[in-house]
């Protein structure tokens, strides 16, 4: 009886370490797939034999399960951390977008067009009663409100292009949710013995880290049933989904009056956002800057609005104190195309100046005594630097250079910090990867030392196969041959 033992110690030897050939092998084929965890096989001692009057003897081992190396809290940290990332990315490459947009530089910009503007002015106010002189006025006030129009455009624009990507972030949302309930029932299923599908879980575990650069996710598995969370409300319970409306309700922009996605789930309740990219996108395109809210495109939007509308205001004040060129009383030099309050998007000079160059208000007194009287474009003049220009506005004071480097200023803090929050949030997600990697990659030179460690075991097991094969031939076949 005990050599049968000895020899069945022997086999389980060999089979163990086969099955960690086998594993070695898997791990170095996955070696460069993206989300494997390094897999090792759980070997363990089987239960000893009784032999009467020896006591217990060893029957060998057996691998009682595969486990992935992974650790848990890493996994949380790196999902917990990889949302904010998400944000201030997207809220970084947006603030880029308006940089572009506003184009502040020494040769372009709504400052340059303000101080072309000016410029003419004072060109004017040399030789009112030259037509040369006031063309250029017309011009440079075309050219600036112009500027003004398509800066509003092109913020109303990229208003537009984030509401896609909010749309394409609630499909990828969803998609995902659906892949993890697919993976929850086959995972489900496969483990009904107890046994882990290693491979499916690291793919459902991709998954999750994928969606939590979109939005904060929590996860909880208990019992076998795995749930996915999203600001405490379940994305995917198990095998149950619970999807975010797609397409949304909608709602006017206060801004550009288009159609804005909001985001809801498919119950209609609100979804508590918290970080990741869809908050990044959603304060983007929303954010107001009013009572701590993120300064988003409707903040630079009313800014530009807040300009367009005082500047207007106090040049037209001004203007309608002066004389034409008919020695008339002037009108208005800007006005709202197309009607209602002035804004960077419809300010436009106004029409009978565009039709006629006489209507340029550049004298003043009653009456304004010739036309080479300037006295009204001086006091256009003046208004460059006047302290009080915008004393009306709620965002900042000065002159308009003032007002714009104001702009430029909140715009560059606004950046700066952007970058600062992305940076760090990059520092320490690799810190985390780094960590995750040290864990649960696979590294070739360890496998190739396992390798070598199995190929020994399995080699010494086969040959207590084979010395107790000789033993079974002596004893079997030899014992008893004597004498014959």
């Amino acid at each position: 009886m005990s050599g049968w033992i000895g020899f069945n110690t022997a086999v389980s030897g060999l089979l163990a370490s086969q099955r960690k050939l086998y594993v070695t092998n898997h791990n170095i084929a996955n070696a460069d797939t993206k989300g494997y965890s390094r897999q090792v096989a759980i070997q363990n001692a089987t239960s000893p034999h009784r032999l009467p009057g020896i006591g217990f003897v060893g029957t060998g081992s057996s691998i009682t399960s595969i486990e992935r190396v992974r650790d848990s809290y890493l996994d949380y940290k790196y999902r917990t951390e990889n949302a904010p990332l998400g944000e201030w990315e997207i809220k970084r490459n947006t603030l880029l977008d308006i940089e572009h947009i506003l184009k502040e530089t020494e040769n372009e910009g709504l400052s340059k067009y303000v101080d072309d503007f000016f410029k003419s002015l004072e060109d004017l106010s040399k030789n009112p009663s030259d037509d040369s002189y006031r063309v250029a006025v017309r011009e440079k006030a075309i050219a600036m409100t112009n500027h003004l129009n398509e800066t509003a455009s092109k913020l109303y624009n990229l208003e537009k292009d984030i509401n896609y990507q909010i749309n394409a972030q609630v499909k990828k949302v969803n998609d995902i949710g659906f892949q993890i309930k697919n993976l929850n029932e086959q995972i489900f299923k496969l483990e009904i013995d107890g046994k882990k599908a290693n491979d499916l879980r690291d793919q459902r575990d991709m998954l999750v880290s994928d969606l939590s650069k979109i939005v904060n996710v929590q996860v909880k598995e208990q019992d076998g049933k795995y749930t996915v969370s999203i600001g405490g409300a379940s994305l995917v319970d198990h095998s149950n989904l619970s999807k975010l409306k797609d397409p949304g309700v909608t709602e006017v922009s206060k801004i550009s009056g288009e159609n804005l996605v909001q985001l809801q789930w498919e119950n209609g309740n609100k979804v508590a956002l918290k970080s990741g990219e869809l908050k990044g996108l959603l304060d983007a395109r929303d954010g107001t800057g009013i009572n701590g809210e993120y300064s988003g495109i409707p903040y630079y939007v009313e800014r530009l609005n807040d300009f367009a509308k005082i500047f207007a205001e106090k040049i037209n004040e001004i203007h309608r104190e002066g004389y034409t060129a008919e020695d008339v009383q002037g009108g208005d030099f800007f006005e709202a195309l197309g009607g209602g309050d002035i804004k960077a998007d419809n300010i436009s000079v106004s029409q009978s100046i565009k039709e006629s160059l006489n209507n340029i208000a550049a004298g003043r007194d009653d009456p304004p005594n010739g036309v080479e009287n300037n006295k009204n474009i001086l006091k256009l003049l003046g208004l460059r630097e006047d302290k009080n220009f915008f004393k009306d506005s709620v965002h900042a004071q000065g002159t308009p250079e003032d007002y714009l480097t104001s702009i430029i200023s909140a715009l560059g803090v606004d950046s700066q910090y952007a970058i600062r929050m992305q940076d760090n949030q990059k520092l320490i997600l690799n810190s985390v990867e780094t960590r995750i990697d040290s864990v649960s990659s696979v590294d070739p030179d360890e496998e190739m030392a396992d390798m070598v460690r199995f190929m020994k075991t399995y080699t010494a097991s086969a040959k207590m196969i084979t010395t107790f094969d000789t033993i079974f031939d002596v004893t079997i076949n030899r014992l008893g041959l004597v004498g014959r």
